[in-house]
């Protein structure tokens, strides 16, 4: 990597500098968008030589997506530590058709600094998805393609980014596991039910699947005798166990009785290890702080169709990768992920892409953006079928490889394990600090309406022996309303108790990822918190991710304060919600949010016509009147909400918007922001509908509303209900 004494001097530093602006006056300034009907100003498409993303992979029993992204330069981020730097964006797509169609899976994006330490820096991205699974007889194997964008998010999945690049790979599901849904499973397996006995079956109702099977020695040597896997490969675990635990080895070798093989020539390839990459190869290693939890993240690659103790049907084996990290003296184990790996004949030629996951405690290392970056050193070592000694960072595998990086922890306020001080972090997806606290608005001027998810941590969250041991943390979630003109309470506050659902996923210690569903209730009027500061022994996560409660808040209006706070069940201390430091100067240490239950009040109208072939002005007509082809129809219309979103018009049966006049102008409809359209109160006013070139038929006219709330945290109030009808006859014709 080429180095250069002053940043300036770099290649496109100016247009790193101002790409932004660049984008505003022209979308296509740099030249990537191939359809564009803007000419290129200066051609950059796909450039790495600040960001790349390097590998993707696919954790199938997590269902999580992984990336890995270079931070190769210095300098080119928008600003240091103590700025908000810039985001880094990847997202990710799926095909299942070999290219032909893509389905986006989701964007996730991380922050980025000009920071002067060793180059490159590992980052690391995270999706959980929910694919469509098959039964294990079949191999799923989906394209993934992961686009990675500076600045400004991915447009899709085929534009190359100005500042990124795009990367693919080929991944593989998880199979139907434990239980498959009854209907699918016949589905599957070309079975159809006669009607009247498929809807006697709940659509809830599920199938028990056989537990997969591990292979025997005998099973093994019989599956691979005749191929090129070798012995010291197949039968690599039993004859470790063997070697590990003497006391058992006469019962382990009796398990080799019958089978032509030179055991003392497998036990000789196995003392001198080498770390072969034949088979498997780790990758790419990084952090991922995008989430609630920190996580260590590798990707690996699996080359080869057999060699991996069976197919999908049976147990497989098992990939293990454990991470060290070195904060300055000397490595300290962090944990052993792993994941499942079969053999699976129809693997491609550039084989498939896995990756591990392993969330890690960092709270206690971040310091304030003042004292300078916080560095480390990660290594991680890929061992199959074999978890390497969480006792030895200088292991080598006999399958297996080592990777070494750099890495740089978020600035932050460093928290002890222990302390509970709870912190929110959104609502309903939004940052506590993008909204607005003296209108309780969300960006757009948004308020909340009906169902409203509330996000948030405790950093100092205890460990997973704690949490299993009953002792978790109990956390309260209170409202009450609030006069954002002298920040005081009105009445008393509302203690949140209604039920919700989470998935928790642990891992315990090196062994199997589990998950369970878990309905979080409040006895006493506080729930209990999930996640666990993951260590060596284990992590637990919950998903969503950080959700710690839902507010059903129908029946409240007007301005809000949403508050938290913690007690320690052991000790009995309280901790209240800590403040966080929000860009603009500010803190929050509650949030004030604004709700608004009512959709917008409609009213539409015809008043009357202009014949065809008339300049005006409207004669008098009524609803339900019926017109002649070419007449254009005049009417009135008014929306009227608190937080005006947008309204238009339409017409069935055959949609002309182009047909459409409102107050004059030819639109079919206003949204918000518009100078046009208030914040709050009435829209009203006059529209004409043309209907040259319509057959004769009967049509209906609808006024669409809606408004700008964040409604069950995904979509807004709508009034669709107002419609007017009339009818078309020819020229001519009788009425």
């Amino acid at each position: 990597m080429t180095e250069f004494t002053n940043p300036f001097e770099r290649p496109f530093e100016i247009e790193r500098r101002h790409f932004i602006p660049r984008l505003l006056t022209n979308p296509n300034y740099f030249g990537n968008l191939p359809d564009s009907p803007y000419k290129p100003v200066k051609e950059i498409i796909a450039n790495t030589s600040y960001e790349e993303l390097k590998c993707i992979g696919f954790n199938p029993q997590l269902s999580r997506i992984e990336g890995v992204v270079w931070i190769k330069q210095s300098t080119g981020y928008n600003g240091g530590l103590c700025t908000n730097g810039s985001l880094e964006y990847v997202s990710f797509y799926l095909s299942y058709d070999n290219g032909v169609t893509w389905l986006f899976q989701g964007t996730t994006n991380f922050q980025v600094f000009d920071v002067d330490i060793h180059h490159p820096l590992e980052y690391a991205v995270d999706l959980a998805i929910s694919p469509e699974r098959k039964l294990c007889r079949e191999a799923n194997l989906p394209l993934l393609r992961g686009v990675l964008s500076w600045a400004t998010p991915p447009t899709s999945p085929t534009i190359p980014p100005v500042w990124g690049n795009i990367l693919e790979t080929r991944i593989q599901i998880a199979p139907y596991l434990r239980k498959i849904p009854i209907h699918d499973f016949f589905q599957t397996v070309d079975v159809k039910l006669p009607s009247d006995v498929a809807e006697l079956i709940s659509t809830s109702a599920t199938i028990d699947l056989a537990e997969p099977k591990e292979l025997s020695p005998a099973e093994l040597q019989k599956l691979y005798g005749d191929t090129s896997v070798p012995a010291h490969r197949y039968l690599h675990k039993t004859v470790q166990k063997a070697l590990n635990f003497p006391a058992g080895l006469t019962k382990s070798t009796s398990l080799f009785s019958g089978l032509d093989i030179d055991i003392a020539a497998i036990i000789a390839e196995l003392e001198n290890p080498n770390g072969s990459t034949e088979f498997e190869q780790l990758e790419c290693i990084g952090l991922d702080e995008g989430g609630i939890v920190d996580a260590l993240v590798g990707t690996l690659q699996i080359k080869l169709p057999i060699g991996y103790s069976g197919g999908l049907c049976t147990a497989g084996s098992t990939e293990y990768v454990a991470f060290w990290i070195d904060w300055g003296s000397g490595w300290e184990w962090a944990g052993t992920p792993s994941v499942r790996v079969f053999d699976i004949a129809s693997i491609p030629s550039e084989g498939l892409s896995y990756a591990v996951y392993w969330p890690v405690d960092l709270n206690s290392h971040r310091k304030p953006c003042t004292e300078g970056p916080v560095t480390a050193k990660v290594r991680a070592i890929l061992s199959w079928d074999i978890a390497p000694p969480a006792t030895d960072p200088d292991y080598v595998p006999v399958w297996g490889n080592r990777l070494q990086t750099h890495i740089l922890v978020d600035p932050g306020v460093p928290v002890q394990t222990g302390n509970y001080t709870p912190f929110l972090q959104s609502i309903c997806d939004v940052a506590v600090c993008d909204i607005d606290q003296t209108t309780g608005w969300a960006p757009g001027d948004s308020p909340f309406g009906a169902s409203i998810s509330i996000f948030g941590y405790i950093p100092g969250a205890p460990t997973l022996d704690v949490i299993l041991a009953g002792n978790a943390p109990l956390y309260q979630i209170t409202v009450q309303q609030w006069d954002t003109a002298t920040n005081t309470g009105i009445g008393s506050p509302q203690i949140l108790t209604d039920p919700f659902s989470v998935t928790v996923t642990q891992q315990i210690g090196g062994g199997a990822v589990t998950s369970f569903p878990l309905t979080q209730s409040a006895p006493g009027g506080f729930f209990t918190y999930q996640n666990a500061t993951p260590g060596p022994a284990g992590w637990r996560s919950i998903s969503p991710d950080g959700l710690l409660a839902i507010w059903n808040s129908a029946a409240s209006t007007g301005t809000w304060m949403i508050s938290m706070v913690v007690t320690d069940p052991v000790s009995h201390a309280t901790f209240l919600g800590g403040s966080i430091d929000c860009s603009n100067g500010t803190t929050r240490q509650g949030v004030v949010i604004d709700l608004d239950q009512l959709a917008p009040v409609t009213d539409l109208e015809i008043t009357g016509y202009i014949p065809a072939g008339s300049s005006g002005p409207c004669q008098s007509a009524v609803n339900c009147q019926t017109f002649t082809v070419g007449d254009t129809i005049c009417g009135t219309y008014s929306v009227s909400d608190e937080h005006l979103g947008s309204f238009s018009l339409s017409e069935e049966p055959f949609p002309n918007p182009a047909a459409f006049t409102i107050d004059g102008n030819p639109v079919d409809g206003l949204s918000y922001p518009n100078p046009l359209l208030p914040l709050s109160g009435t829209k009203s006013g006059v529209w004409t509908f043309d209907t040259t070139g319509l057959p004769a038929c009967g049509y209906t006219i609808q006024l669409l509303s809606g408004d700008r709330t964040i409604v069950d945290c995904v979509t807004n109030w709508e009034n669709n209900s107002e419609f007017k009808g009339f009818c078309l006859k020819e020229p001519g014709a009788a009425s």
